[in-house]
């Protein structure tokens, strides 16, 4: 399978299912600011609460294949494998479809996800064993600390300043120092290095 990333904010999530399963795929979607539908009889708590809130809107029957006809992107998760399977069967081929119980019948699959703010760590096994992807997962919430989301939201500010402002034929030399390490954790010298940079461009 071909990694990408996508963009879903405002796209239209289709979710067949209310249990855990669905849940767990439903707090990730969230995220992403996507408008998201969930189809199902009964739901758990989490999804009812969420329904209150107006965090998605739950249809409370069963699916039908009109459900997903304006979907971008849906996720078959009823505890039903025949379900689950009719619905990937009848969706449109250019939409996306995760089926949970069996991923061989969807075209994408979700991976286990690491983020840091704009950082984003993603790992799969292609199905061959998810309780892998956990455990290398832990690893890298370990490995990748939260100081990433400042250090990222840095680099990005830098990196803006020097595409914008400096010439070409300064802007590789600077980028490169924008990597090194000593810029994780010392807050002072991002600021000082900011600064330079803001006078350099500001003579």
């Amino acid at each position: 399978m071909y990694p990408i990333h996508v963009d879903l904010f405002g796209k239209e999530v289709v979710v067949a299912g209310g249990g855990p399963v669905a849940y767990r795929k439903i707090r990730n979607l969230l995220k992403e600011k996507a408008i998201i539908k969930v189809i199902s009889i009964d739901a758990v708590k989490e999804i009812q609460e969420l329904h209150e809130q107006k965090s998605l809107t739950w249809i409370t029957r069963e699916v039908k294949s009109k459900d997903f006809e304006k979907a971008f992107l849906i996720v078959a998760a009823t505890n039903s494998s025949e379900v689950n399977a009719e619905i990937a069967a009848n969706v449109n081929e250019n939409q996306l479809i995760n089926v949970a119980d069996q991923p061989q019948l969807g075209n994408f699959i979700i991976p286990s996800v690491v983020k840091r703010g704009r950082l984003v760590l993603s790992v799969s096994t292609s199905g061959a064993s998810p309780g892998l992807s956990i455990l290398i997962k832990k690893e890298l919430q370990l490995k990748y600390s939260k100081d990433y989301e400042s250090y990222l939201e840095f680099l990005y500010e830098c990196r803006t300043i020097i595409k914008n402002e400096f010439p070409k034929i300064k802007r590789k030399a600077l980028l490169a120092e924008l990597t090194d390490p000593v810029f994780l954790h010392d807050l002072n010298k991002r600021f000082g290095y900011k600064k330079t940079l803001t006078n350099e461009k500001n003579p």
